[in-house]
C-alpha cells in the first residue's frame, strides 16, 4: 500500500462529521495542501499545493468560516479513530492522553482574544511578556518500538475572550481544560497533565467520569493523612474528616534510604530513587498515590496519581512521556507553521500595545456572532495543520519502510529509534507529489474532487461572453 492510499483511508473516516458534501471535499483538499505544500503556511498556500488555481482561493477561504461544521465534531472523530488504532500506548490496558497549554505570539490588531500573555521558561531567549492567544491542547500518545509520539485530537483557543454578562462563564483554563479531556478521554483512561492543572477542579471531574490523573505535585504540596475515628469518643461540633497535615517536602530521606529503580525517562535509561506514600489531598475520602522522586542530578520532584494500584515506576515512566507533546508542539510549530492564520476581524476596535481580555460586552450581539465565527477560523487553522501532523506520525508508526524506501535525500542524523520523523514523512510524501496529483491514479478522491473542480471551472470559463478586443468598431 502507498502511503497517499493510507492517508485516504483514514480521512475516509472522518466523513460523518460534516452534514454537506461540499465541505467534506473541501477538507480533504486543504488537508492535502497542508501536507503537499511547499510554500510558507498560507490559504493560498495550501490552494497552490493542490495544483488549483486563484480562482478557488475564496471557496477554500470560506471552509473556515463556515456553518456546516463545528471543529470539535471533527476533532471528536478524529480521536475516536485514534484510540480504536493498533498503534496507541497502553498503561494497564488504559489509552494515555496527554495535555498541556500553549502560547502563541500574535501581533494582529483586530484578532480576537489577543491578550498579554506572561511566559515561564528557563529559555533566555524567549521574552517574559508577550502578545498572543492562548490554546490549551489534547493529545493521544502512539507508539511502535522504541518510537512514541503524542499525536494532537483538538487544540482549544481558552483565554483572552471575556464572556457578555448576559451568558457568564466562570471558568478558568484549568476548568476548560478538565471539560476538554471529559470530552475527549475515553473512561478509564489516564492523562498526564503539568503542575498547572494538578487541582481539585481537575481531580474532582475526573473521578465523576472515571478517568485517572498523572501530573506533577508542586514542591510546597501539603497532603493529609488518614484519620482514624475511635468509635466510642465523640466530641462536640461536626465530626473530623481530615487527619494531621503533611508537608511532603520534608518527607524526602536520603538517596541511600530510598528505593531504587531503573527507568526510561526521555529515551534514555537513568537510575532514579523514590518514596511511595499513599495520602489524603482533595478529597477526605479517596486517597492519592505521591511518588517522591530524586532525579540522578539531584532535582526533587513530587508525582501523583489517582490510581493507587499503580506502581511508583510505572508512574516516574508514564510522566516522562509527557514532554512529548512538547515535541510535538515543536514540530506543528517548525515544519508546519500550524498557528501561522492570519484572519481579521473589520468591526473589531484595533487593541492596544499590550491589550488585556478582550470583552464582548463592548460589542452587539451581532458582532459577537461575527466574533465567535472568527475564534472559530482559527481554531479551524489550527487542528486542520494538527490532524495533518497527526497522519505524519500514523504514517511513520504503521509505515516505517515504505518511507525510507520514498526519502530522496539525506540527514546527517537520524532518529535513533529507526521510525522516520514527521519531517521526512513529509518529504517523501512531497516526492510522490506528481504521482498523487497525476492522472495515473484516478481511484484517489483527492483526484476526483480536484477533476471536479477543474471541470466546473472550464464550463464556467466557456459559459461567459469573450472579451471585446480594442481594436473592433463599435
Amino acid at each position: 500500500m502507498e502511503m497517499y492510499e493510507r492517508i485516504e483511508q483514514i480521512v475516509v473516516t472522518l466523513r460523518p462529521a460534516f452534514s454537506r458534501t461540499a465541505t467534506y471535499e473541501w477538507f480533504v483538499l486543504l488537508l492535502w495542501g497542508v501536507l503537499l505544500a511547499s510554500e510558507p503556511a498560507a490559504v493560498s498556500s495550501y490552494v497552490n499545493g493542490i495544483g488549483l488555481g486563484e480562482a478557488y482561493y475564496h471557496q477554500a477561504l470560506h471552509w473556515f468560516h463556515s456553518s456546516a461544521f463545528s471543529i470539535d465534531q471533527l476533532c471528536h472523530h478524529w480521536g475516536t479513530w485514534l484510540s480504536t488504532s493498533a498503534r496507541s500506548q497502553r498503561l494497564r490496558g488504559q489509552l494515555v492522553y496527554v495535555g498541556d497549554g500553549i502560547k502563541v505570539c500574535k501581533e494582529g490588531r483586530q484578532m480576537p482574544g489577543v491578550k498579554k500573555l506572561h511566559q515561564e521558561s528557563g529559555d533566555v531567549q524567549k521574552p517574559t511578556w508577550i502578545r498572543g492567544h492562548y490554546f490549551s491542547a489534547l493529545g493521544l500518545l502512539h507508539s511502535s518500538g522504541q518510537a512514541l509520539f503524542a499525536v494532537p485530537i483538538l487544540l482549544k483557543l481558552h483565554d483572552g475572550i471575556e464572556p457578555a454578562r448576559t451568558a457568564p462563564d466562570e471558568r478558568t483554563v484549568v476548568d476548560k481544560m478538565a471539560d476538554l479531556c471529559i470530552e475527549q478521554m475515553a473512561p478509564g483512561s489516564y492523562g498526564l497533565l503539568d503542575a498547572y492543572y494538578a487541582s481539585a477542579k481537575v481531580l474532582k471531574p475526573f473521578r465523576q467520569k472515571g478517568l485517572h490523573l498523572i501530573s506533577r505535585a508542586r514542591i510546597s504540596t501539603v497532603a493529609r493523612a488518614p484519620f482514624c475515628r475511635c468509635p466510642d469518643k465523640r466530641g462536640p461540633g461536626r465530626p473530623r474528616k481530615w487527619g494531621s497535615p503533611v508537608q511532603l517536602k520534608d518527607l524526602f530521606a536520603p538517596p541511600e534510604h530510598c528505593s531504587t529503580a531503573v527507568v526510561c525517562l526521555y529515551g534514555k535509561s537513568v537510575t532514579v530513587h523514590y518514596q511511595t506514600f499513599l495520602l489524603h489531598w482533595d478529597d477526605a475520602d479517596e486517597l492519592i498515590l505521591f511518588v517522591l522522586t530524586q532525579l540522578p542530578g539531584g532535582r526533587r520532584i513530587i508525582l501523583l496519581s489517582s490510581d493507587p494500584n499503580l506502581t511508583s515506576v510505572e508512574v516516574i515512566e508514564a510522566y516522562g512521556w509527557r514532554f512529548k507533546i512538547e515535541v510535538s508542539f515543536r514540530t506543528l510549530i517548525h515544519l508546519l507553521d500550524g498557528f501561522a492564520y492570519r484572519f481579521w476581524l473589520k468591526v473589531m476596535d484595533p487593541s492596544s500595545r499590550w491589550p488585556e481580555r478582550f470583552k464582548l460586552d463592548d460589542y452587539h450581539p451581532f458582532e459577537r456572532l461575527l466574533i465567535a465565527q472568527k475564534v472559530e477560523a482559527f481554531e479551524r487553522f489550527v487542528n486542520l495543520n494538527a490532524i495533518a501532523l497527526g497522519l505524519l506520525q500514523m504514517l511513520a508508526l504503521e509505515m516505517p519502510l515504505t518511507v525510507w524506501a520514498n526519502f530522496p535525500r539525506w540527514f546527517r542524523t537520524l532518529p535513533k529509534h529507526g521510525f522516520p520523523s514527521e519531517q521526512i514523512v513529509r518529504i517523501a510524501l512531497q516526492q510522490k507529489r506528481d504521482c498523487i496529483l497525476s492522472e495515473s491514479t484516478p481511484q484517489l478522491l483527492l483526484n476526483k474532487l480536484l477533476a471536479d473542480k477543474i471541470d466546473a471551472h472550464n464550463c464556467l470559463d466557456k459559459t461567459q461572453p469573450e472579451p471585446l478586443s480594442l481594436t473592433e468598431n463599435f
